[in-house]
């Protein structure tokens, strides 16, 4: 039998929807003033274009938020006594031991959202920075890894800088 994890944390689904929601505003903001160039302002519709604005909007935060529901579901950080379990960058579940850790590398997704890249000999863990209880995570992995691993320098790095910030 398979042993169960101290703790699994969950990705912030709130902090993802309010990035991938101002990525998505961006991209059809512009595609609006595009339109608007290309056909001319005088020759849109405005209550039209109001209209088809508002349903897009609506339908790409229904669209945005189930999707997230799903990563949310699927992409989980997993602690264990003697290691960690997290997924790597093409979303295949992956562990490593607090030993194995050599390195970990920062990384900004989507500009918003930050990851560490938690680097061994034998694969490589994505980090989401995003955690919906980051603090529970950072001191759980500063009790259970030995206080010089790589990750939780990075963590207590990481938690120095946001005070400071």
């Amino acid at each position: 039998m398979k042993e169960k994890p101290i703790a699994k944390f969950k990705l912030s689904f709130k902090r993802m929807y309010l990035v991938v929601m101002a990525w998505d505003l961006l991209g059809f903001l512009l595609i609006v003033i595009a339109d608007a160039v290309d056909c001319g302002v005088e020759n849109m519709h405005f209550a039209g274009t109001l209209i088809a604005i508002l349903v897009i909007i609506i339908g790409m935060a229904v669209a945005a938020a189930a999707l997230l529901a799903l990563v949310v579901a699927y992409f989980k950080v997993s602690v264990y006594q003697d290691r960690i379990g997290g997924h790597d960058f093409w979303g295949f579940y992956r562990e490593q031991t607090w030993s194995e850790a050599e390195n970990v590398r920062p990384l900004s997704y989507l500009l918003g959202l930050k990851m560490a890249i938690l680097q061994s000999r034998s694969n490589n863990i994505w980090l989401p920075m995003f955690l919906a209880d980051m603090n529970r995570f950072r001191t759980l992995v500063c009790e259970l890894a030995s206080p010089d691993s790589a990750l939780a320098e990075y963590l207590t790095q990481n938690e120095q800088q946001e005070i400071d910030n």
